[in-house]
């Protein structure tokens, strides 16, 4: 095995960005860079786009001035004032002296078909409310990525946005109604111990909340939990 390489396994450090209102550019009007901008606004990015030829998507996009569209041929200045920016062409040579530009500016570059060359990744990931579950193989093989995201999509079902939002709920409860550290750590060790999920998925949630209500020992009324519970429903419905 190539020592080089071996040097650099580990190095990709696991990171989520919060994009809202930072400015992003994307550099090619294709499938890739569609799925890039269509992500980056949903994320709240502020987005700029280089392209020759546009998606409809794409084309809409620019005509509602959901995107700022800078013309057909990058240039390096395009990179001045951007945080992030995705090289997505089918040109490699053009990617490279996108991802040289960004190198020399520091900013952050993901490279849609050499990975390895750019200084971000893009895991292969998908929501269930809160959770958000990535999964990345150092861009060695995304397909084997998304395969896994397959496989870890079928284990966190849609009940896991209600679990999570009620555990979350409970915790800030319980720590505004004891200022005991050390017993609310053990507690939400408890709570989590439980098969909630289980049980949302199944329907049991009388159950359910008279389980948490054991384990409060008091600390949070019957009442309490179930108001809490089924405010945590009704959001994620």
């Amino acid at each position: 095995m190539n020592e080089t390489s071996c040097s650099l396994e580990g190095l990709w450090y696991p990171l989520f960005l919060s994009l809202a209102d930072r400015v992003c550019l994307v550099v090619g009007g294709g499938a890739v860079g569609e799925r890039k901008v269509r992500k980056l606004l949903e994320h709240g990015a502020r987005v700029r786009l280089v392209a020759e030829a546009l998606s409809p998507w794409l084309e809409q996009a620019r005509l509602r001035g959901a995107v700022a569209y800078l013309g057909p041929a990058y240039r390096s200045d395009h990179m001045i004032g951007v945080d992030l920016v995705f090289a997505a062409t089918s040109d490699e040579g053009l990617n490279r002296r996108i991802a040289e530009d960004a190198r020399i500016r520091r900013v952050w570059c993901n490279m849609a078909s050499s990975p390895h060359l750019g200084t971000c990744l893009v895991p292969a990931s998908f929501r269930r409310g809160p959770l958000t579950v990535a999964v990345a193989t150092e861009g060695l093989s995304p397909a084997v990525a998304r395969r896994i995201r397959q496989s870890l999509e079928n284990q966190f079902g849609p009940e896991w946005e209600p679990y999570l939002r009620f555990l979350g709920a409970l915790r800030r409860d319980i720590q505004e109604r004891t200022g005991d550290s050390a017993l609310n750590q053990e507690l939400f060790r408890a709570l989590a111990e439980l098969p909630l999920t289980d049980w949302i998925r199944r329907g049991r949630f009388a159950e359910m909340i008279d389980a948490v209500c054991e384990l409060c020992r008091g600390i949070v009324p019957h009442e309490r939990v179930a108001t809490l519970w089924d405010k945590a429903w009704n959001t994620s419905c």
